[in-house]
């Protein structure tokens, strides 16, 4: 037993990281898709959009760049099509400069789909530098913060859905922002929800995620916590979505790996303290 042990001990790390390697190629290239139960979080983000009267405006923020977009991405495309298949209208705003590339060409594929007409259903506002006091500025006046569009560089006066929006969030229903990081999701309730008592929606990365328990319900209805968050809200949307469907199989087929990578990380874990204990009980009885 002792020299079992000692072996153990000593097993060369490399041949773990190999294991884990095989298991999860192994996986992938079985292409399995596992439905994951919707926790309170993303399910009280699904109903507070659902909840809204057809044609409310909701200011939407995209605070991320291309290093957070596997986690991020995914859930801002199944929120654009959730807001325009409700008939919801979007005003786009970034306070991450990398991000407007990913919001265009997003409600580009999505609009058609539900017939939308820019300026009327959406309008795309593109980055405001200035990070926590650009939020702030936006806050106090969308169309001061604003002096024209980004995709057509017209006034906002040349589009009606500024018709209905006033200062200090008057007109906006809901803010939801992809959060990566600062600026983001932390800045937003301070600068918005707190001042304005805005209703906020957050999609976050998985370090920034522990950071929103303590607001949720009070200043943060409902947030998607990283990939995991990603994959369950997707399953709501994407049901009746058919162009979500392949990212919603692929965000499965990636939680299904990463659950197993974790269960054989804990079990080498729980493994090693057994035999650091074993070892030391011996040391002790030499």
């Amino acid at each position: 037993m002792a020299k079992r042990t000692d072996k153990a001990l000593d097993l060369d790390r490399r041949w773990i990281f190999l294991v884990i390697a095989i298991l999860v190629v192994v996986l992938y290239a079985l292409g399995i898709a596992a439905e994951m139960p919707v926790n309170q979080y993303v399910q009280s983000y699904y109903d507070t959009i659902e909840e809204l009267d057809e044609g409310s405006i909701v200011l939407l923020s995209a605070d991320f760049d291309p290093a957070s977009a596997a986690e991020l991405l995914p859930m801002y495309q199944a929120t654009i099509y959730q807001l325009l298949k409700r008939n919801m209208r979007v005003i786009n705003v970034a306070t991450w400069p990398a991000a407007p590339p990913y919001t265009r060409e997003e409600f580009e594929k999505a609009a058609p789909l539900y017939k939308k007409k820019y300026g009327v259903d959406w309008v795309e506002l593109g980055f405001k530098p200035g990070d926590d006091v650009a939020m702030g500025q936006i806050g106090q006046s969308v169309t001061s913060a604003y002096i024209q569009d980004d995709r057509d560089g017209k006034p906002l006066a040349d589009f009606p859905i500024f018709k209905d929006v006033g200062n200090s969030f008057e007109g906006i229903s809901l803010l939801i922002t992809m959060s990566a990081g600062y600026p983001g999701i932390l800045e937003w309730i301070a600068q918005a929800g707190g001042r304005y008592d805005v209703p906020i929606l957050a999609g976050t990365t998985a370090v920034q995620t522990p950071d929103l328990f303590a607001y949720y319900p009070t200043q943060l209805k409902g947030f998607l916590g990283a990939a995991t968050g990603a994959t369950m809200y997707l399953q709501l949307v994407g049901a009746d979505v058919p162009q979500l469907e392949e990212v919603t199989i692929t965000n499965q087929k990636r939680m299904l790996i990463q659950t197993w990578a974790h269960l054989l990380i804990i079990g080498l874990i729980i493994y090693g303290n057994v035999l650091y204990f074993v070892g030391r009980r011996r040391e002790a009885n030499a």
